[in-house]
């Protein structure tokens, strides 16, 4: 797995050693043989003969390891050393080597931090990999993408911690585990920049290059190519100024972690505004499909577009996959405080990722005249079975797709999707204004499952909708929702009429 020196598939006893004239001396497959023998090499026309060599001294006994060594290797030696010839799949699937370093990367990490505790016979007797061993010189951040040796601080010593000491305490151990998990964090936050760099650098600047070669499809014009890209300009400039730094300094001060997702909690909002344009997004790129493929082939890039623009939606995950690790760490080595802290910043990450989601299915709702964002917080959304009209007899419901806002309740029907890669639509069915709407908690016909919403709007008096939960529970879900929404409505409005009034009564209830 990864990139592994030499690539070569035979044992030593049977590696040939191929030179670029038959005199040169071979390379010795065996360290202990004895000067003056020789051995049978391959010359540049493939077949083999006896040369008489007489081979040097023994060499010093080697300090660095062989990957050490072999990376030195010139550029003109042996390309058997440089491993298989490229696959045709490489250009099939152009993503798949740009991700595997990073996913091995991963493994060796996980693999690290599972073990070591409650290991028993050759288990215990095995030590865990060193620093060394996972962040090695074959892995270099600016060619593969990979962890670096930079990622640990000049005080982390890697002989003097070897997680195979004896006298390593338990809390020693688990903060061994975090610095790997914070190395992680460090790294995957450079390359998630870099990819924002390839969008912002390469697709938009070749797009707002008015000599540019390839010339902007006249459909994309007229502010459609900004909705292709979001605010993601915003949030490449927030990481690549701000958020990576303060996470690099993180790597000589761990108990910064939870503070700097803190701080920047406001900040990460844009991640929700993101995700409500990504399904225009993601229309607008299908459709110019051959415009952009034809611009990642002139950028160069591995990765298509539509794999770039998904980036930031993934890298809300990873922070809250990483912070529950290093959560994990930092509690079982102590440090509680440290925890606390590191834990309000992983609550931090559950929210935004949800709130990002919602808005993203909010984003797929079409032919709703209002503007979406004026319809205040999205409180629930999901599937109910619907029936147009006051009354639950003869109750003949349809699947509509539900958002609950703060101030409006609206009502959609499900599109078909184009494919099973694609996401679906919601088109726009009706709506109901929460402060022009009544709550009907048991539906005429007893049913447990249904409730109904009513207009009390003069202009819609016959709009109502019996809705119907598909369990109990989600049932009181929704009416418990809309219920306190109702509520807080009746307050605010009693609020701004009689203050004073609505004063008193709050102070009575305390």
């Amino acid at each position: 797995m990864g990139n592994k020196v030499g690539g070569q598939s035979q044992s030593e006893e049977e590696t040939e050693v191929v030179v670029p004239a038959a005199r040169v001396p071979p390379l010795s497959a065996h360290p202990g043989g004895a000067p003056g023998t020789s051995r049978s090499v391959s010359v540049e026309n493939g077949e083999e003969g006896e040369l008489e060599v007489e081979l040097p001294p023994p060499m010093k006994v080697m300090n660095q390891p062989m990957t050490a060594v072999a990376a030195q290797v010139a550029p003109g030696a042996n390309t058997a050393a440089s491993g298989p010839p490229h696959s045709p799949l490489d250009n099939i699937l152009p993503d798949v080597t740009n991700r595997e370093q990073h996913s091995e990367t991963s493994e060796r990490l996980k693999e690290w931090r599972t073990s070591g505790d409650g290991c028993s016979g050759d288990e215990a007797s095995s030590p865990l990999p060193t620093a060394a061993g996972i962040l090695n010189p074959e892995l270099p951040l600016s060619d593969d993408g990979d962890l670096g040796a930079s990622a640990l601080p000049d005080s982390f010593n890697v002989q003097d911690s070897s997680p195979g000491d004896s006298d390593m305490t338990k809390e020693q151990r688990e903060l061994r585990k975090r610095q790997f998990v914070i190395a992680e964090l460090v790294e995957t936050e450079r390359l998630y920049v870099r990819d924002l760099a390839d969008v912002v650098e390469g697709y938009i600047t070749e797009m707002r290059n008015p000599d540019s070669e390839m010339k902007m499809p006249d459909d994309l014009k007229d502010g459609k190519d900004k909705m292709v890209f979001g605010n993601l300009e915003a949030i490449y400039e927030w990481h690549r100024d701000f958020f990576m730094k303060n996470i690099e300094r993180c790597i000589e001060h761990p108990e910064e972690i939870g503070p700097a997702f803190q701080r920047s909690e406001k900040r990460l909002q844009i991640y929700v505004k993101y995700c409500q344009n990504k399904p225009t997004s993601e229309y607008i790129v299908s459709e110019h499909s051959s415009y952009f493929e034809e611009l990642r082939q002139k950028l160069g890039h591995k990765l298509q577009l539509p794999d770039l623009l998904i980036k930031p939606v993934q890298r809300l995950m990873k922070y809250q996959l990483l912070l529950r690790d290093i959560h994990k760490h930092t509690e079982r080595a102590g440090l509680h405080q440290e925890a606390e802290a590191i834990k309000k910043a992983l609550n931090i990450m559950i929210v935004v990722p949800k709130a990002a989601n919602d808005m993203m299915n909010v984003g797929r709702l079409q032919g709703f005249d209002g503007k979406i964002m004026a319809q205040g917080k999205l409180l629930l959304y999901g599937p109910l079975m619907c029936c147009e009209g006051p009354s639950a007899h003869n109750f003949r419901g349809k699947e509509l797709m539900v958002f609950l806002f703060e101030q409006s309740i609206i009502f959609s029907e499900s599109g078909r999707k184009k494919n099973q890669f694609s996401n679906p639509v919601y088109a726009y069915k009706s709506h109901l204004q929460v402060n022009k709407m009544s709550l009907v908690e048991k539906a005429d016909d007893g049913d447990p499952l249904k409730f109904t919403l009513q207009s009390t709007d003069p202009r819609k008096p016959h709009l109502a909708f019996v809705c119907q939960g598909a369990t109990e529970d989600n049932r009181n879900q929704w009416v418990s929702q809309i219920r306190h929404l109702l509520q807080t409505q009746k307050d605010f409005l009693k609020a701004i009429q009689s203050p004073i009034a609505y004063q008193k009564e709050q102070t009575k209830n305390v």
